[in-house]
């Protein structure tokens, strides 16, 4: 009673009714499969033993019927009556032309009169063949048949295993006696291709008399019993009445339904139990939506709130940027135009270290003033008002070059960017990208090599990938991303001039255009700046703001 109220509660509820819905069937897909799978490989496995079967009756039947020609050809002599003659003549040229066969016999009426090799069969001259029952029951047979008809296995007079073949033989049309041919047990396995132990890793074999089955005498493998068991085929073969066996040794079928079967039952409990678990999850997954929607109202609301301040926040900056860089650059101008009055008009008072801090303070006052021009320019990177337009590349270089032609000449650089495609994007900041990254070729270059720089562009899918390629100092390639940042220097200002701004500007150009920049380089082998822009059909009429 207690069993069938347990029962009772885990049906009551709807999805406890669904869950026992599901495993019933799933059950019962799974394991009808599983049956499947049992009777299918039972077929595959059984037709794979029998073409065994049937390939090791064929090789057994070749090399039986190869002996025919020997007993017909020994047949003929008897009949002629040239036996005395050539009988050990034609059986030496007979074994030596047919691997198959290992001695020769006659047979007159009862008992055996010759036989070749001679040597090692001596005691079978004079044995009445007869005398056994069962060797006259088989030699009755080919007597019946009229043809031959072969014997065994048995245990040969002269010893070992082995087969005999009889051929009747009449003269005159009377009854003489028979032409048999003996092939001994492993001769006749080679030719068959079969191991002395009836065996080999996937098969087993049996050959024995088809009367005799069911006795375990004569087989031709007297240690393999179970031959009828598992999977396995037999063959007929009529010239001897024996029946060829092939049984697979380790059949899969059972094992591979069964595993499906686990399977398919553990499938079936994981399948209910997920299906549980999704029958009973819609109120959860309802009050869960109601918590996580006021949690991510609230979240919206703080971003909001967040978006306003840092708007606010990034204004303020760029108008103190704004305003820090211009009110700065006035007291630089008028200490550089001071300094400059002083050392023209005490040119002639002041030592040569009076002069030579006028000249760094100078200096110092120019690189600071560079330095605010570049912090400016980095502060206004992506306030494009200008639409989006479509640029002839070829043009824009055209420009960049016009803009660097001094020291060019100066440096014999040689620049190559061959025919070049239209781009659409933002004029301005496309210019200070190939004057940033040609300017740098040009300077950095060793001494007393000219530069040479190779701009190029390819359509990569849906994007435009650059290139500029220099022959300069190169870059370790520790320092691949470091000369992307921020005032990030390699060389020292005395080796090399510039504010550490410009890679910084190439950057958050390409970002803010939506591509990607990156370097590859070797030391003293050149570098190579690669960069992406989106690929565009047509002209964007909106701004790109950051």
């Amino acid at each position: 009673m207690k069993s069938f109220v347990i029962l009772s509660d885990l049906v009551r509820t709807r999805p406890n009714r669904n869950a026992w819905l599901v495993f019933i069937v799933s059950l019962l897909i799974t394991q009808g499969i599983a049956y499947r799978i049992y009777t299918v490989e039972k077929e595959n496995e059984f037709l794979q033993v029998k073409q065994e079967a049937g390939h090791i009756k064929n090789k057994f039947e070749s090399a039986l019927y190869q002996s025919t020609n020997a007993s017909r050809i020994i047949a003929f002599l008897i009949e002629r009556n040239l036996i005395d003659t050539y009988f050990e003549t034609v059986s030496e040229e007979l074994i030596s032309q047919n691997n198959l066969v290992d001695a020769l016999q006659l047979v007159k009426d009862n008992k055996i009169i010759k036989t070749y090799p001679l040597k090692g069969n001596e005691v079978t001259i004079g044995y009445s063949v007869l005398r056994d029952s069962f060797h006259r029951k088989e030699a009755l047979k080919a007597l019946k048949r009229r043809e031959l008809y072969f014997e065994g296995p048995i245990k040969l007079k002269q010893g070992g295993v082995g087969i005999v073949g009889r051929l009747p033989v009449y003269r005159n049309k009377v009854f003489w006696g028979f032409s048999a041919v003996i092939i001994r047990k492993e001769t006749l396995l080679h030719a068959i291709g079969i191991d002395s132990t009836g065996k080999n890793d996937t098969y087993s074999y049996q050959l024995v008399k088809s009367e005799r089955e069911s006795s375990n005498s004569d087989f031709m493998f007297n240690d393999l019993y179970d031959y009828k068991s598992g999977i396995f085929y037999k063959e007929h073969v009529k010239i001897g009445d024996w029946e060829v066996y092939a049984k697979l040794n380790n059949p899969h079928y059972l094992d591979r339904a069964l595993q499906f079967s686990f399977l398919g039952l553990l499938f079936s409990f994981l399948f209910t139990l997920f299906m549980w678990h999704l029958s009973v999850q819609p109120q959860k997954l309802k009050l869960l939506v109601e918590k996580k929607t006021k949690a991510l109202d609230r979240l919206n609301r703080e971003l909001e709130d967040r978006a306003h301040e840092l708007t606010a926040s990034n204004k303020e900056l760029e108008q103190f940027a704004y305003i820090a860089s211009h009110d700065l650059q006035e007291p630089l101008r008028m200490v550089s135009a001071y300094l400059t009055q002083i050392e023209r008009k005490y040119f002639h008072v002041l030592d040569e270290n009076g002069k030579k801090y006028i000249y760094f303070a100078v200096e110092g006052a120019k690189r600071m003033r560079s330095i605010i021009l570049d912090v400016l320019e980095f502060s206004r990177v992506g306030k494009y008002v200008e639409k989006q337009e479509k640029i002839d590349l070829n043009q824009l270089l055209d420009e960049v070059c016009m803009g660097l032609q001094k020291t060019i000449e100066e440096k014999r650089a040689v620049i190559s960017y061959g025919v070049l495609p239209e781009i659409v994007s933002h004029r301005y900041p496309m210019l200070q990208v190939f004057q940033n990254l040609i300017g740098n070729s040009l300077k950095y270059c060793e001494g007393g090599r000219s530069p040479v720089i190779r701009v190029s562009v390819v359509r990569h899918h849906d994007e435009w990938l650059f290139s500029v390629k220099d022959n300069g100092i190169g870059i370790d390639k520790e320092y691949a991303e470091k000369i992307f940042v921020i005032f990030q220097r390699l060389h020292s200002k005395d080796q090399y001039s510039g504010s550490g701004l410009g890679l910084a500007i190439v950057k958050k150009i390409i970002n803010n255009l939506g591509g990607a920049v990156w370097l590859e380089s070797e030391v003293g082998f050149g570098s190579t700046f690669y960069f992406t822009l989106p690929y565009k059909n047509d002209i964007q009429n909106k701004s790109v703001i950051a």
